[in-house]
């Protein structure tokens, strides 16, 4: 009895399946019977949010390093033991890094014996340096003045070239230039009269029919007589133009060039005995100079001498290398160089006396978060070293320009308190700054906000009214996290905006001008 219940059951709901009533056996074995429309969904509500005022808080996060205040960089400044002229720094010991010293302690020792033979060297220099200046004292002859026929040479060969220069100028460059044109006007008049002669001849043959052997002769004598006209006045015209834009600059400049250089060779010898008797003059000067010189030189080693073995100028902490933006970089190269051994060089930070306190923090602040760090934001310092502890942190100044690509750099001051007696200058920390806080700000989700296609400075929002249409609406905004952004004017609380932007269709049609 079950079982048949269950076929009737399973009859009745293919039945209502395909479509029609159980009775209706022909309608549900026909497969073209007409099917039911589907049923149209409801359009799925727009999502939108009721404008709160809630607590809006920015923090920043910032890694940064302690940094003393009081720090004084040792570094060595030879003037004349330098590497550049054979001076060599070669450090015999030096203090360990960490160290506490007392001002006038002996941080580095170098090797002297080098410099004190180069003292030694510059010693015996001067000495034999004194004898030469003795010598040229007595050796510095009275020269005589410059040889008169050497000076008379000159000067006559000046004269003949200054005189050729000007016949050149003044006669013979203008009656080359008119002997070449008057030679080309002579060959085209020349040209001109033997065609002449020729059309007469062939006008006073032509009235014959018949023209007999020797006129023929005679015509031919013209033309040939024609055609050398031609040539020669083609030969003219070429050595015309080769006279006058060749030959001529060219022979006016060998002849300025003659003139110049033997106005060069009388300066010369007017002013060769001299220049002798300067020579003998500034070599004697010279000596005194390199003595000079040497005797200064030597007195600057001898500094350097006593420099190079290197005191501690404070009392404090000797760190390795030299702190920058708060990290000590050349520490580990530095470490190698201050074993016995180890070359170093001028100029170089060696080493730091540091003074453990005060300390300060140096961070770095990432370019997206500079508008939000300004001088006297407060914050939370956490050492990894001592991870419960919690140092009160300010920023006291921010830098105006990054110290590298996309980071700028903070200087905050940090309270000390009890249980950080142990921290020390570059010690690695975090700060946590507060840059904004407010109980009761007007905030909507980020993503509802919009911004115009031509001004991106200008935001709205999709305010929905009481029919239930959304209204372009502009808004002013404030502050902004990643979710949340702070209305200033606008909106107030309680009014129910759109998170997406609606298709056109459903704006207001008084706000959709302009929509982004």
């Amino acid at each position: 009895m079950l079982h048949r219940m269950r076929s009737v059951t399973c009859i009745a709901f293919l039945f209502v399946v395909a479509g029609c009533e159980p009775g209706d056996t022909e309608v549900a074995q026909k497969p073209d019977a007409v099917k039911p429309a589907p049923v149209k969904e409801a359009p799925a509500k727009a999502a939108t949010h009721k404008v709160e005022k809630e607590p809006l808080k920015i923090e920043v996060n910032l890694k940064g390093t302690l940094e003393a205040e009081d720090m004084t960089e040792v570094y060595i400044r030879p003037e004349a033991w330098l590497p550049n002229t054979g001076g060599m720094l070669t450090v015999l010991k030096a203090v360990e890094h960490g160290t506490a010293v007392k001002k006038g302690a002996t941080l580095i020792a170098l090797d002297l014996e080098r410099i004190d033979q180069a003292i030694r060297d510059l010693e015996n220099e001067g000495r034999l340096t004194d004898v030469a200046l003795r010598q040229a004292e007595e050796e510095l002859p009275v020269l005589t003045k410059s040889t008169p026929l050497e000076a008379a040479a000159a000067e006559r060969a000046k004269r003949i070239a200054d005189e050729d220069l000007k016949r050149f100028l003044d006669i013979d460059r203008d009656l080359t230039e008119k002997n070449a044109n008057f030679s080309v006007k002579s060959s085209a008049n020349y040209l001109e009269y033997a065609k002449e002669e020729l059309k007469q001849l062939e006008k006073m043959y032509r009235a014959n029919d018949l023209r007999e052997e020797t006129e023929e002769i005679i015509l031919k004598r013209q033309r040939n007589a024609v055609e050398s006209a031609a040539h020669y006045l083609k030969q003219a015209e070429i050595h015309r133009d080769e006279t006058v834009k060749i030959e001529l600059p060219r022979k006016e400049q060998t002849l300025k060039e003659a003139a110049l250089k033997q106005a060069l060779a009388l300066e010369k010898a007017r002013s060769g005995l001299p220049l002798t008797l300067n020579q003998k003059i500034l070599a004697f000067d010279k000596l005194k100079y390199e003595r000079d010189k040497s005797a200064e030189r030597l007195t600057k080693l001898r500094h350097d001498h006593e420099a190079m073995t290197i005191k501690a100028p404070a009392d404090g902490i000797v760190y390795y290398g030299k702190c920058q933006h708060g990290q000590w970089s050349s520490a580990g190269s530095l470490s190698g160089k201050l074993q016995h051994g180890g070359m170093i060089m001028p100029d170089e930070v060696l080493l730091t006396i540091v003074k453990a306190r005060p300390l300060f923090i140096r961070a770095t602040v990432e370019e997206k978060d500079l508008q939000h760090i300004h001088a006297g934001a407060k914050g939370k310092a956490v050492v990894a070293t001592l991870p419960d502890l919690r140092l009160p942190a300010t920023v006291k100044e921010v830098s105006a320009i990054p110290v590298a690509p996309g980071s700028f750099e903070a200087k905050l001051g940090v309270d000390l308190a009890k249980g950080a007696e142990s921290l020390m200058p570059g010690v690695a920390c975090t700060v946590k700054l507060i840059a904004f806080a407010k109980a009761d700000a007007l905030t909507v989700p980020v993503g509802a906000l919009f911004t115009e296609e031509l001004d991106d400075d200008q935001h709205f929002v999709y305010l929905v009214g009481k029919d239930g249409k959304a209204v372009k609406h502009p808004v002013t905004v404030g502050k902004k996290t990643a979710a949340k952004a702070e209305i200033l004017q606008g909106l107030k609380e309680g009014d129910e905006i759109l998170l997406e932007k609606p298709a056109p269709a459903k704006v207001d049609g008084a706000q959709k001008k302009g929509a982004a």
